[in-house]
């Protein structure tokens, strides 16, 4: 059990330093007071790089609203006014980021969240493999369980249709948390807010489960037929006739 902790751990690790490659917001020049840090090094006016100014302004007005307008604090009134003065915020940072670069506005507005097909793979891609991972171990104990060489193919056969239901259900919620883990320690921020809205696992629910359902059929079904291929060998080698070696008489015998 403490292998099998340490090996999760190894998991996440992974993913995070993964994650971190894929694409961290920026760390330095966090505050809570709406003012756009300098860069130390302006980058190429990319496309990528317009997405990544833009997450990270979003943040620092996230994080202003919720200092100076949020609901544990004494300055709050209404959601209302959190979420305006949060927009006003994010506003003027990228008027800010247009201005540095000398774009239209239009244009960081139109980067926000458009960076994420890496950030997606390198949050759910070791997940799914672990998904992988368990449905094969999972099947082939059913198939141990339940022999169709012996109990005929209905018995595992419902086993299997049955927990493919259930841990593809398991697969959407704990996917879900997984990502949300993993997209925190991204941004840097623990309040998410709207920002979940843009996660894999919110925008394609349905698709996934049936994804995960459809691998589990799937592995189950390969799980069995090496285990089949495997038993025809071993009972094809038991029936193979064995010789015993005759012993011919030495010329001792020949010479009685």
């Amino acid at each position: 059990m403490v292998i099998r902790v340490q090996r999760f751990r190894r998991l996440l690790l992974a993913t995070l330093v993964f994650l971190c490659a894929a694409g961290c917001v920026r760390r330095e020049g966090r505050n809570s007071d709406c003012k756009w840090p300098p860069e130390r090094a302006a980058g190429p006016a990319t496309t990528r790089h317009f997405s990544e100014d833009a997450e990270f302004a979003e943040d620092l007005a996230i994080r202003y609203s919720d200092v100076h307008h949020g609901l544990r604090t004494p300055y709050y009134l209404s959601g209302e006014d959190y979420a305006s003065n949060r927009d006003r915020c994010m506003a003027r940072l990228f008027g800010e980021i247009a201005k540095q670069h000398n774009v239209p506005i239009e244009r960081v507005y139109g980067s926000l969240g458009q960076n994420r097909a890496y950030i997606d793979l390198a949050i759910n891609l070791p997940f799914a493999l672990l998904y992988c991972l368990v449905a094969a171990v999972v099947a082939r104990a059913i198939w141990r369980r339940y022999p169709p060489a012996e109990s005929g193919w209905l018995p595992g056969a419902t086993m299997i249709l049955f927990l493919s239901l259930a841990f593809s259900v398991a697969f959407v919620m704990v996917g879900d948390i997984w990502a949300r883990i993993a997209e925190t320690y991204r941004v840097g921020n623990g309040h998410m807010s709207y920002r979940a809205d843009r996660l894999l696992w919110a925008r394609h629910l349905t698709a996934l489960f049936s994804a995960a359902f459809a691998t589990f059929l799937l592995t189950a079904a390969e799980v069995a037929r090496r285990m089949l291929g495997k038993d025809s060998r071993l009972e094809t080698r038991s029936m193979r006739p064995t010789f015993k070696k005759v012993e011919r008489p030495g010329r001792a015998g020949l010479n009685l």
